[in-house]
């Protein structure tokens, strides 16, 4: 079944022989460096975040890998936009072959949404893991080890089914935007609903229900300790982790929500998607910047870096030679001894 639709642009010129679909025009490209800047801009920001990583072990710990795993996604979106921009101004082939062609397509087409999707799921058992953690008293990363292996490997395969099963039927349908984009597009308003629902409606809600009832342990919690004139160290980490959820999951949304909504409307309009889009990207750049902020631990190896840096520099001061000219010779003079003249 050919779920592929192609949307041929009206050239001035009559003439024009070598189509080279691929190719993005001068408007398209011009409209999309907006993009480029801040992708560029991102990467930069998540490379000095994966040095951390590398070089501090402090950092590499179970109870961040619902962090990590939700910014390695980022980086797959990064390397999406920057894959589809060479393609998009370097192929000058008239008549590239069409099984790659279709492949660009699709790739330009679903995995945006599918990584968005990863997103907003993983950011799902990430908050279901903290409530556990406030709620309960419990290491989940250290009990429910294989748990949380079958949750990964659950989330990346049954969302790419989901994306895939929707093709074979023919439920959504490529639409080929020559020399500009390709777009997935859904054949009927119940899908349309069903994928708002599965993709944006139904995560929402359970991580505001996850995060509300955090809160209001947290606070109940609180109100209690407030009684008895004492509030524990784990009552204020918990606290900080509500407040830090909040804070990212709120900047988050408000960056990620619109590029979803339009997705999964389907809406056509080709300025209203790079705006979106571009919004997602810089919630890419900021999301790093967040993470790292609102994690003490992160704290604690920028302060370890300051220190060893600060300990240097005076170091180095000290052993400077007391003459550049290597043929002359510097003899220290003895000190005299005072005998009371």
């Amino acid at each position: 079944m050919d779920n592929v639709t192609t949307e041929l642009p009206i050239f001035n010129d009559t003439n024009v022989t070598c189509s080279t679909p691929l190719l993005w025009t001068k408007e398209s490209t011009d409209s999309r460096n907006s993009q480029l800047y801040v992708c560029i801009i991102a990467s930069i920001m998540h490379g000095f975040f994966w040095l951390q990583l590398v070089f501090c072990s402090s950092v590499r710990q179970k109870s961040m890998q619902w962090l990590y795993a939700y910014l390695v996604t980022d980086i797959f979106l990064l390397f999406r936009f920057f894959f589809i921009y060479i393609i998009r101004t370097t192929s000058t082939e008239c008549n590239p072959s069409r099984s790659w062609v279709l492949f660009v397509c699709y790739f330009e087409a679903t995995v945006d949404n599918y990584l968005n999707i990863l997103e907003v799921y993983i950011l799902l058992a990430l908050n279901i893991c903290r409530y556990v953690q406030i709620a309960y008293n419990r290491n989940v990363y250290r009990i429910y080890t294989k748990t949380l292996i079958f949750t990964h490997l659950g989330i990346y395969f049954l969302s790419l089914l989901y994306l895939l099963i929707q093709f074979i039927f023919g439920w959504t349908e490529l639409v080929e935007y020559i020399r500009d984009r390709c777009e997935a597009t859904y054949t009927n308003i119940y899908i349309q609903v069903f994928n708002m629902i599965i993709g944006f409606a139904l995560p929402i809600s359970l991580n505001i229900l996850v995060i509300y009832v955090s809160v209001h342990h947290v606070h109940l919690t609180s109100n209690l300790r407030q009684t008895q004139h004492h509030v524990s160290a784990r009552e204020k980490y918990n606290r900080s982790l509500v407040i830090q959820f909040l804070v990212f999951y709120t900047i988050w949304l408000t960056l990620w929500s619109p590029n979803i909504i339009v997705y999964q409307i389907s809406f056509s309009s080709a300025n209203l998607s790079l705006i979106v889009k571009l919004l997602n990207f810089i919630e890419i750049v900021l999301d790093p910047i967040i993470i790292a902020a609102l994690d003490v631990r992160f704290w604690q190896v920028w302060r370890k870096i300051w220190v060893s840096v600060t300990n240097i520099i005076p170091r180095k001061r000290r052993i400077q030679p007391l003459t550049t000219n290597p043929h002359v010779l510097s003899v220290k003079k003895p000190q005299l001894r005072n005998n009371g003249f």
